[in-house]
């Protein structure tokens, strides 16, 4: 084989190799965006429980009475 068949060849599957590549990552992008950016939520503990507003509980209290 010839240098310029050699030189021809591997200019090809260099080629193939690039667009699966640039394929490969439109593809991949979005998923791995979702995955290592995600949102991170953190939550602070208090030493007091958290209670649900006035009216609610007096609505409770007026169904059981009734």
């Amino acid at each position: 084989m010839a240098l310029k068949d050699v030189l021809s060849l591997c200019g090809r599957i260099g080629l193939i190799v690039a667009a699966f590549t640039f394929v490969a990552g439109i593809v991949a992008g979005p998923l791995l965006e979702k995955i290592f950016f995600s949102p991170l939520t953190v939550t602070e503990r208090t030493g007091q429980p958290i209670l649900p507003p006035a009216d609610i509980l007096s609505e409770q209290q007026s169904g059981k009475q009734g």
